[in-house]
């Protein structure tokens, strides 16, 4: 039996650890997909699926903290890039959303974390109260903040989980720091017209929540990635949130603003004397 000596020992830690961060590294895009037991999409004879019709609806943005208005990713910019990724799973945008199927209802923007969520307030030996209130309130407020960012990437079944599991750390990791997001909801249009009046929406047909790390990527790229993958599960049912690697990057078309110049005359039209 061989015998390994302690710089083996030591080289093989360094290569295990640098093979566990590259790992955690390339785990880029967060995946959350969710259908109704009974939604089911019909599947032609070329193996494609039926087609489906649906028009969008503008969710809520969420911005960076800092965020200036001209660098926000504008409604018109997400749609348009989910758009061509949902046609190659035969959802087809609707021309008259009045005869649509379904209302995609989307949510996007970047999760906030704060300054101090990494470093926290030290006890002073100088003071005789070890007590920080300061500390505690920065503590509470960032694993507040994180719950909430769990629940905006699809990540809240991470505290179900064993506490020492990798892939609970994976999760509280990416709750903690900000992530690029794309939340879409599809909702029937039939059942929202007949749900008795005064009664809530109707549970949706499917929920799909995407994210990725914020530094990685600039907005552009990150949304337009994002706008890849919805292409990919969009409808599907996963067990459990889920992180996939995406090595194809894409962009999104940024929209500048319109303007307008004057009306010009024909030049066929004599001019009147």
């Amino acid at each position: 039996m061989k015998v390994f000596s302690s710089k083996e020992h030591l080289f093989l830690f360094y290569l295990i650890l640098l093979f566990t961060n590259f790992q955690l590294s390339a785990v880029e895009i967060l995946v959350k997909a969710t259908a109704r037991d009974n939604y089911f999409r019909p599947i032609k004879s070329d193996g494609e699926y039926v087609e489906e019709s649906y028009t969008f609806c503008k969710g809520k943005y969420y911005p960076y903290e800092y965020e200036k208005p001209e660098d926000a990713i504008r409604f018109e910019e997400v749609a348009f890039a989910l758009k061509e990724e949902l046609t190659k799973k035969n959802y087809v945008n609707a021309d008259d959303p009045m005869e649509a199927d379904c209302i995609f209802v989307v949510h996007w923007g970047q999760t906030n974390s704060r300054a101090e969520d990494d470093s926290y307030t030290e006890f002073s030996d100088d003071s005789d109260d070890s007590f920080d209130l300061l500390s505690v309130l920065d503590e509470y407020e960032a694993e507040s903040k994180s719950k909430e960012n769990a629940k905006i990437i699809g990540a809240a079944g991470l505290y179900e989980m064993h506490v020492y599991s990798l892939k609970r750390q994976q999760l509280e990791e990416a709750s903690r720091h900000d992530r690029y997001f794309v939340n879409v909801v599809a909702l029937s249009i039939d059942e929202i017209r007949k749900r008795p009046e005064g009664a809530k929406m109707p549970i949706p047909l499917w929920t799909l929540q995407l994210s990725l790390p914020a530094g990685r990527a600039e907005p552009e790229e990150a949304f337009g990635t994002l706008a890849k993958t919805a292409g990919l599960y969009s409808g599907e049912n996963l067990v459990n949130a889920d992180f996939i690697r995406e090595k194809e990057k894409r962009g999104i078309v940024r929209i500048g603003k319109l303007e307008f110049i004057e009306t010009i005359e024909d030049s066929n039209i004599e001019s009147k004397e």
